[in-house]
């Protein structure tokens, strides 16, 4: 094979990654403000990630709340991804039909709730989005709450699993030899230069960026403004336009950042298994240290 035709091919390869990551209509936000309205909307379900006892204290009225850590062990679990039948019987007790439009939130700056709002996704709901801002806020600010258990009915839900929303080892090890993504690690400086270790080895991929989930939110989770937002990514290196991989060390940070990379329209993808996957295998490239000036 000549050469020109190993050039045609290498790039039909990476448009078609790149097209299977394209990027969907940005994903759904609300307010207080909004959400207050569409309260007892019949066809609205709020969920609740918070620990079942901050629940039990009081919540939004009409939410039902999620073992958002049973979601994360069971996504944790070798095959847990792909595990049709854990993942039917998991979300059938929550009473989410494909007609159900679902808000996610929680009390930890969007970390549970993005990470329920990314699996939901991934796992072929359609009409999910978060609530910006947590219920400490919410809270605060004199708005509607109760003590009352909603009773749900159970709805089987056929789990359709979106494999274009997940990237694995392979794929970013793709994304490094050929290009069409960026990644964007959403880990702690420490963690990114590898002077914390939370896997059996320390660093970060090569070429990755770094965009700390923390950095995308306020103190009362709620999301920056696009202005912001997008000069925040300039600043960290982000290329404006191109696909990205996000990942932390087990998911819920990554996702954090997979709602504001889509907030703004770009097709991304959640290396969910992330740094505990990357960091414990053998053979992944790996930098330590300060990162290098990128041009």
């Amino acid at each position: 094979m000549n050469r020109s035709r190993i050039v045609a091919l290498i790039a039909a390869l990476v448009s078609v990654e790149t097209r299977a990551i394209a990027a969907e209509p940005p994903a759904l936000l609300v307010t207080f403000d909004e959400l207050q309205r569409r309260l007892g909307d019949p066809d609205l379900r709020l969920l609740d990630t918070r620990p079942r006892g901050e629940y039990d204290k009081g919540h939004l009225p009409g939410a039902v709340w999620v073992d958002a850590r049973a979601a994360e062990a069971l996504a944790a679990r070798p095959g847990g991804l792909t595990d049709r039948a854990a993942w039917e019987s998991w979300i059938e007790p929550i009473g989410i039909g494909p007609d159900t439009r679902v808000l996610v939130y929680d009390a930890k700056r969007q970390l549970d709730a993005a990470r329920l709002w990314w699996l939901l996704r991934y796992l072929g709901v359609e009409r999910v989005g978060l609530i910006d801002g947590g219920f400490p806020s919410w809270e605060h600010q004199g708005r509607p709450t109760t003590t009352e258990v909603p009773k749900i009915a159970p709805r089987s839900l056929r789990v359709r699993f979106r494999a274009e929303r997940l990237a694995t080892r392979a794929d970013v090890l793709r994304a490094l030899e050929r290009g069409g993504a960026q990644v964007i690690d959403a880990r702690s400086e420490a963690e990114h230069t590898g002077d914390q270790r939370r896997s059996k080895r320390a660093g970060r991929i090569p070429t990755a960026c770094r965009v700390e989930w923390s950095d995308l939110v306020d103190k009362d989770g709620r999301f920056l403004d696009e202005a912001t937002l997008r000069a925040r990514l300039a600043r960290a290196g982000v290329k404006a336009g191109e696909p990205v991989i996000t990942h932390c060390q087990s998911g819920g940070r990554a996702s954090v950042d997979a709602f504001a990379f889509e907030r703004l329209g770009l097709a991304t993808r959640n290396y969910y298994l992330g740094w505990s996957d990357w960091g414990n295998a053998d053979e992944t490239p790996i930098e330590t240290g300060p990162p290098r000036k990128r041009e």
